[in-house]
């Protein structure tokens, strides 16, 4: 039922929905008139990781190729317009879905860092369930020493490259069910240099799935139709009684910060 209701109010936008690691088949996106399924060959026996609905709207606009890789955790789909996407010179965008398994030898992940971050000149979007714990994403995790050596290779093979993390710091993307765990960042997200500048916003503003995974959205706008921050009226501004003002001016003190024994480990 939440697959319906999903796929319904997104089917005006121009969208692409990724989903990861199905523990029953994916909703066929032909039984939602508004999107189109891509879906990877899945291993023998096994069922796909992941998978990318791309909404009608969006095909309608600009056009969407699949592009396969030697693994059924990972999926891309490369989006071009000859007149430039976003007001930008680019024409071409690419998505990349991936989901990670952990392994018993390096990089103790099913796909090798170099696999997933490529340099492109043009804006690429990479994405996925990556199962990694790393302060920049979880500053307030306490990480052990194997953990945080598994997720610098690909942190370090992104920065290489010149992607950055679009999560907000602190900000979980997984809950989990039992009060014995404590809620992690999980899923992960990350743009090159030619992507920065058309994302807008990374948020997890959506209800609950059912799902101890958290909904994230990323917004692409471009940058000229962004409307500028508000500025003060400076030749408004009466300087007399400004500085009473300021001197009567108070702010609450901050919050306590937050320490692993508080959120749980």
């Amino acid at each position: 039922m939440f697959f319906f209701h999903f796929f319904t109010a997104l089917s005006s936008c121009l969208t692409l929905l990724c989903l990861w690691l199905f523990k029953t088949p994916p909703p066929d996106g032909r039984s939602f008139r508004h999107f189109r399924d891509i879906c990877p060959s899945p291993p023998r026996p096994g069922r796909p990781r992941v998978a990318i609905y791309v909404s009608h709207t969006l095909n309608q606009h600009f056009s969407c190729s699949t592009v396969f890789h030697d693994s059924s955790e990972m999926l891309s789909v490369a989006v071009f317009s000859p007149e430039g996407l976003f007001g930008t010179p680019h024409r071409s965008l690419r998505v990349t879905s991936v989901y990670l398994l952990r392994t018993n030898c390096p990089p103790y992940c099913s796909i090798q860092p170099e696999r997933i971050f490529s340099f492109l000149s043009y804006p690429q979007l990479d994405l996925g369930d990556f199962n990694l714990h790393y302060p920049l994403a979880d500053p307030c995790r306490s990480l052990s020493e194997r953990e945080f050596t598994i997720s610098t290779h690909y942190f370090d093979a992104a920065f290489d490259v010149l992607f950055h993390l679009l999560n907000t710091p602190g900000v979980y993307t997984w809950f989990p069910f039992d009060t014995i765990s404590r809620p992690a960042v999980l899923h992960l997200a990350f743009a090159n240099t030619a992507l920065s500048p058309l994302v807008s916003l990374w948020d997890t503003p959506l209800p609950s799935t059912g799902s101890d995974h958290v909904p994230c959205v990323i917004t692409l706008k471009p940058p000229a139709i962004r409307l500028p921050p508000p500025t003060p009226h400076w030749a408004l501004l009466n300087l007399d009684t400004a500085g009473e003002a300021l001197d009567a001016f108070t702010t609450l003190p901050c919050p306590a910060r937050p320490t692993p024994n508080s959120l749980g480990r």
